[in-house]
């Protein structure tokens, strides 16, 4: 093992340790990515995407695509939509390849959880719905590192004790959430 896969696996084994103890899961780093303030609702359990059109239709979109790997299932707590178990590969769905760092960050979440249950490197990538097309998520030292600094800000935010203030973005106008923020 080179030594930088060892600080890797370091780092993915601290990163699991700081999730199971906050009780984290992939989607509210993707959420943390796109505003604070989801984050925080999904945290505390307020969550609006049954109630959006859009979200209602992504999620058929999205059991139409593949079915889902059922070898994820019972899977440390983690649900990715597919495991490539001989590339070491975790692969999450996307409907579209819009909010690319924030969709990343919840693929690279899976495949950190992995790094640390297996002791080896994994790789991720997002899969776009309808364009055949695979996009590679890179998950080296410093991304790991990130990771870390979003877990430790996932599990202070879970003690706040109002949301963070709502600012006004361009992915606000497709946001679930946006009834809440005075947005819609």
């Amino acid at each position: 093992m080179l030594y930088c896969d060892a600080d890797l696996l370091q780092k993915a084994r601290d990163f699991q340790k700081l999730v199971e103890a906050h009780d984290l899961h992939g989607l509210l780093f993707q959420h943390l990515e796109l505003c604070p303030r989801r984050a925080w609702l999904h945290l505390n359990r307020v969550d609006y995407a049954h109630l959006d059109e859009r979200m209602r239709l992504g999620a058929v979109a999205h059991e139409m695509s593949k079915s889902r790997d059922h070898s994820v299932v019972g899977l440390m707590g983690i649900a990715p939509d597919r495991i490539d178990w001989k590339r070491s590969t975790v692969i999450e769905v996307k409907g579209s390849a819009g909010a690319r760092d924030a969709v990343s960050c919840q693929t690279r979440f899976y495949a950190l959880m992995l790094m640390a249950a297996t002791g080896r490197i994994w790789s991720a990538e997002n899969e776009i719905i309808g364009k055949k097309k695979r996009l590679l998520i890179s998950i080296s030292d410093d991304d790991a590192s990130t990771m870390l600094d979003i877990a430790k800000r996932l599990g202070e935010m879970r003690f706040l004790p109002l949301a963070p203030r709502a600012h006004r973005k361009s992915i606000c106008d497709l946001c679930s959430y946006r009834f809440l923020c005075g947005f819609s």
